[in-house]
């Protein structure tokens, strides 16, 4: 992924090196922890929502986090290893937390309600990098993800400033999170990771029945400059920030493998019209991230 705007250059790290399997000597990444991640020590600040600098004072202690990775390994100075190997970087960059940083990732669809069977995904334009992306966040401690998706949602897409819009996206956001799937959990391909401090997510899908679609309005805010339906199979789709179009791709598949069983069964679905057109990138992504998507299919909170 693309080098993060906030971040110092990163050592250079050869794709047959990223393994931590693969012996490197001389590795030597760059050390960089954010000044905002020292001012927000929660060991010194109240409210703060950074660990402490020093990796082995984690709050609670290491026995009580845990990685949709799996098991935690730690170098020799106690801070957690980055599950997919080397990124040129060490410290926690922009991220508070050492090892897992848990964010929760809406996925809202709908079909277009003026191009008949093209299908739209919300997206709003990172204020820190200027890239599309998914109107998430990170969890707060001690929240569910089902409700970090709700809430990153409404501060993300939903700041309206009428009272009267407020009222109106709300009833219609409610009704929208009603219902739900989990479309992935894992790993983030994420430019602010680095090797002691990465990104996980749960991804949750939800779609617009036709009416729901053409009348949620959306308002960027918090972190958005910017918030818009985007079309499926377009340049925005295509650059969505980090894993980002990844998880998009495997629910375009999903829905076009079951508008084709529809139609087969001799069942209409006008999703078949347009969603097929990405449907070999949808492919490629899955077989990808393939474990991720069948291991979150299904679940709730």
């Amino acid at each position: 992924r693309g080098e993060h705007p906030a971040y110092p250059p990163r050592a250079a790290v050869p794709d047959q090196l990223v393994d931590w399997r693969t012996e490197w000597r001389d590795y030597k990444p760059v050390d960089f922890t954010h000044t905002v991640v020292f001012a927000n020590d929660i060991s010194k600040k109240p409210n703060g929502w950074a660990d402490p600098t020093d990796p082995r004072a984690v709050p609670g202690g290491w026995e009580k986090r845990w990685s949709f990775e799996g098991t935690l390994f730690f170098d020799t100075s106690g801070a957690p290893v980055n599950p997919r190997g080397r990124t040129g970087m060490r410290g926690r960059g922009l991220l508070g937390k050492w090892g897992p940083n848990f964010a929760a990732d809406p996925i809202v669809t709908r079909f277009s309600p003026k191009e008949q069977g093209v299908l739209q995904i919300v997206a709003i334009k990172r204020a820190d990098t200027g890239e599309w992306a998914l109107p998430g966040g990170m969890v707060d401690p001690g929240e569910s993800v089902s409700v970090a998706v709700r809430r990153e949602f409404t501060e993300e897409a939903g700041n309206i400033p009428s009272e009267e819009g407020r009222a109106i996206f709300k009833k219609h956001a409610e009704n929208l999170f009603k219902s739900g799937e989990v479309a992935y959990t894992g790993y983030v391909d994420d430019p602010r990771n680095t090797d002691c401090a990465w990104m996980e997510t749960t991804a949750y899908h939800f779609h617009c029945n036709a009416e729901l679609g053409a009348l949620l309005p959306l308002h960027a805010g918090d972190d958005a400059k910017d918030v818009m339906w985007i079309n499926a199979g377009s340049e925005e789709h295509a650059a969505l920030y980090a894993s980002h179009k990844d998880w998009v791709d495997g629910i375009i598949f999903k829905m076009a493998t079951s508008a084709r069983r529809g139609s087969e069964a001799g069942r209409s679905n006008r999703a078949h019209v347009r969603v097929s057109s990405v449907g070999s990138a949808a492919s490629s992504a899955f077989q990808k991230f393939g474990t991720g998507f069948k291991k979150g299919i299904g679940r709730g909170e």
